[in-house]
Parts: structure tokens; C-alpha cells; sequence
């Protein structure tokens, strides 16, 4: 388990580093270990947040004045998830890992599997698609003819590419439409995954705007015939750029064919024929970072997150967030600066402002985030799955799509690579920031509150929602 902070002041201002936290948040090996923490009043434990947030804030380079307070909000905040009362959705942003997200989903939030469907799961949910709401209406009608009572529905979740915010205002989206006529006595939520910035947009590069993984696949697959092993990075001897000719020179040669192919193909074809590398945004980072397929497609991904990145924005952009994502600068917007996104994203994507709307100021609030995960940050993501929606953990978390090279490896991604993304990319890497030190503020509540029970005389047994195994081994 956890040795709980120790009360204690630094002169007339609270610090505590990075360093400190990690320390004095830890696990112990055995319930010997766990220090019992003596009962303290609201102010000495406002004082302890306060303390711990001000570390977070610190290590995650939050520069908005009101980091700490939020923070300190994000400790006092009580989850009230309802399983009886409450629908979420989860919005699978392209390459963040929501594929093992949604499995995870149908193996506990969705209980048991009734022919093709998990029967929590609504209907429609695909783990790599947009949600099908005709495939949801069928189901739905079906239960309801059969003498389900519509408020009686057991749908607790859905997943897919698609968004669901925002429900009120000029942009409500169709699935928003759909929930709410549906299911009118569900309180809607959302759940989400966010990834590094630049290793999100190596991911989304390498497997889906140049098909990139395929072509290593296949290369790979070449080298074992002749008995050679992977080579994983440019230094290795795995020549993107070579691949990359390979690959052009399949197109041609099925546009020569006389082979069908889309619009898009054709007019790679012609564009070739005219003298232009097709493909150079493939060949490397450096070739992308340089390219005008970069400001079309990798601008500010994350405005498909939350909608939008301050509230000088509006909503908008998360109903169907394509493979090419193609959003305006978030930098560009009125109101902005890395600031006013880091207070935004500690509101709302950390479910603190149940105020917000599509609607503008004063409408109806629009779904909160009740669990965000990182890509980055599995383990903890899914103990916080867990503990927040009681579910029993998993023997295996389910994983898929796993690389045997990782993109920005095999792609040849350095740092320099990633610094020139940093500074593209302002308000993306606030929202990633800012997102990891909610993401350490609720692993350091959940430690508390477990070791709280514990003290109060539960057994391990009796939290069957806690992943007790990953938990002591992070």
C-alpha cells in the first residue's frame, strides 16, 4: 500500500517537489508497512492538499496562478458515479490507446457477453469506428418491444470514435441527439485517453496518414525469411526513405495496371507523373515537421478532447474526429495563451466545472469527464477505472495494436524532433501537462482513501475494486 504524507510546514509557504512526492507517496510491501495516519481537521487537511499540489503544479510546469487552488479542488472533489443513474461515453481519440480502452470496457463495465454484445455495452459501440446509431435503435426497439421498461435499459456505456459532446448549443452532436432521446432519464457522462503529444502524432503518422507500419511489416517479414533479425531504428540499418520509394512505386504501378483505385490514389498518380514526391512527408519527421501536410492534418489534435481549449473558443469539432483531424490553431484562437488552456483543462477535463455548455454561459451543463486516462500512464489509468466505477480488475488488461517498433523509433524521432513539436504544439503539451498532474493528484486521493478505509477496519477483500497487485507494484 502507501505511507500517507506527514503533516508538516516549510516557513510561511508550503513546497514540496517532485522528488518529495514521489518519495512520501509510496507503496508499502505488506499491510505491516502501512503508517496509520492520525486524524486530522479539514483545515490541517486543506493544508496537506495545498502542499501536495503545489509540488504537482511544480512538476508538471503549470504556469496558470490558480494551478494550486484547481488542484487543491481536484483533491476535495467526490466522485458520484452512479452505475444505476449515469450513461458515459468514450470519445477514442486515433492512436491513444482506446483500443484496449474499449475491450477493457466490455470485460467490466459491460458484465457479461450475451450473443454478440456485452450487456452493459450499448449496442453500436465499436472499438475502431464511429458509433452506429442504427445498430443502438435496434437493440433498443427489440428490448422495449420485449417489455423492457425504457428507464430499465441496461446500458451503462458506449466507445467509439465519435464524440458526444457538445450535447446543448449550435454544434450538438447526432450521438448527443440520439442519448438524450433514448435514454432521457440517464445523466449523460464522458470518458476519454490522451497521449504525448509528438509520440501521438508519430503513431497517427506512421499508421495511419503513410501506412508506415505496414510497409516495416512487410520488410520485416522479408529479413526473416533470410534468417536476419528486426532492426527497429534508422541506425539499425531500417531505411524509412527506402520503404517509402517502395511503397510509391507500388501505387504507380497499380495506377499503370489499370487496377481500381480512389480519387485520392488517382490524383497521386497524376501529381507523380508531374514530378512531385508524393510521399515526402513519409520519408521522415524532419520531411513532415516541414511540410504543409503537417498544418493540415496535425494542428492542435487535442481540440477533439474536450471540444475546445479556453472558453474563448467555441465548441465544436468532436463529433466525428477523422483520421486526418484537420483543426484550426488553438494558438490562433481569440483568448488564448497556455495559461487560460491549463486553468480550462484543470475545469474541465478535470470535472471540476459542472457549469460549462455548449450552450454558452448560463445553458445547460454539458457531460463532465468522469475518468480520463494517459497512454503514457496505463497502469495507473486502469487502477483509477477500477476504483472509480467499482469494477473488479481484470487477470489481463487487454492490449492491442502494440508495435514491434514503436513509431518514433522505427520513424526515427529525436529530440530534437520532439522539441520542434513543443513548440509548434503550445496548447496541446498544456493539455497533456496539465492532464498528468490531475492524473497524480487522483492516484495520490485514491492511496489516501484506501489507506483511510483500511484503518477504519476494512479488508483488502472487501475493496475488490482495488488493483492491488498493480498498485503495489508501481
Amino acid at each position: 500500500m502507501m505511507r500517507i504524507i506527514d503533516n508538516h510546514e516549510v516557513g510561511d509557504q508550503i513546497i514540496m517537489s517532485p522528488e518529495k512526492i514521489k518519495t512520501e507517496i509510496s507503496y508499502a510491501k505488506s499491510p505491516k508497512d502501512l503508517v496509520r495516519q492520525p486524524t486530522t481537521t479539514k483545515a490541517e487537511q486543506r493544508k496537506q492538499y495545498n502542499e501536495m499540489a503545489t509540488g504537482i503544479a511544480a512538476k508538471w510546469n503549470l504556469t496558470t496562478p490558480n494551478a494550486t487552488a484547481l488542484l487543491v479542488q481536484q483533491f476535495e472533489k467526490t466522485n458520484d458515479y452512479n452505475s444505476e443513474k449515469d450513461f458515459f461515453h468514450f470519445h477514442h481519440l486515433y492512436k491513444s490507446g482506446g483500443t484496449s480502452i474499449s475491450n477493457f470496457m466490455d470485460q467490466t463495465v459491460g458484465v457479461r457477453k450475451v450473443g454478440k454484445y456485452w450487456e452493459g455495452i450499448l449496442p453500436g459501440s465499436y472499438e475502431s469506428g464511429n458509433f452506429d446509431h442504427d445498430e443502438a435503435l435496434v437493440d433498443i426497439n427489440w428490448r422495449l418491444a420485449e417489455g423492457t421498461k425504457r428507464e430499465d435499459l441496461p446500458y451503462k456505456a458506449s466507445y467509439a470514435h465519435t464524440g458526444l459532446r457538445p450535447v446543448y448549443g449550435p454544434h450538438r452532436t447526432k450521438t448527443a441527439k440520439f442519448f438524450q432521446e433514448q435514454m432521457p432519464n440517464k445523466r449523460l457522462r464522458a470518458i476519454t485517453m490522451l497521449r504525448e503529444p509528438t509520440d501521438f502524432r508519430a503513431s497517427n503518422h506512421a499508421m495511419i496518414m503513410c501506412g508506415l507500419n505496414a510497409e516495416i511489416k512487410k520488410f520485416h517479414r522479408q529479413r526473416a525469411k533470410k534468417g536476419l533479425e528486426y532492426v527497429c531504428s534508422p541506425k539499425d540499418g531500417l531505411n524509412i526513405s527506402a520503404l517509402v520509394d517502395v511503397k510509391t512505386q507500388n501505387l504507380i504501378d497499380k495506377c499503370k495496371s489499370g487496377a481500381k483505385v480512389n480519387g485520392q490514389q488517382k490524383q497521386q498518380c497524376q501529381d507523380h507523373a508531374n514530378g512531385v514526391d508524393i510521399f515526402e512527408h513519409c520519408r521522415s519527421p524532419s520531411h513532415l515537421l516541414a511540410h504543409y501536410q503537417y498544418d493540415k492534418h496535425y494542428r492542435s489534435m487535442f481540440k477533439g478532447l474536450m471540444g475546445r481549449y479556453h472558453r474563448g473558443q467555441d465548441f465544436g469539432g468532436t463529433a466525428y474526429v477523422g483520421m486526418g483531424f484537420g483543426y484550426e490553431r488553438a494558438e490562433e484562437s481569440k483568448g488564448f495563451s497556455v495559461e487560460n488552456v491549463e486553468e480550462y483543462t484543470l475545469q474541465d477535463l478535470g470535472g471540476l466545472d459542472l457549469t460549462i455548455s455548449g450552450a454558452g454561459d448560463g445553458g445547460p451543463p454539458e457531460p463532465d469527464f468522469i475518468w480520463f486516462g494517459i497512454t503514457e500512464r496505463m497502469k495507473e489509468s486502469t487502477i483509477l477505472f477500477y476504483y472509480y466505477f467499482k469494477s473488479k480488475p481484470l487477470e489481463r488488461i487487454p492490449r492491442h495494436r502494440i508495435q514491434d517498433c514503436h513509431p518514433t523509433e522505427s520513424v526515427g524521432w529525436t529530440t530534437e524532433h520532439r522539441e520542434i513539436v513543443k513548440q509548434k504544439e503550445p496548447a496541446d503539451y498544456a493539455v497533456w501537462r496539465t492532464a498528468n498532474a490531475i492524473l497524480d493528484v487522483r492516484m495520490a486521493k485514491m492511496k489516501m482513501e484506501i489507506q483511510a478505509q483500511l484503518d477504519a477496519g476494512m479488508s483488502k477483500e472487501a475493496l475488490y475494486y482495488v488493483d492491488w497487485d498493480t498498485l503495489e507494484a508501481l
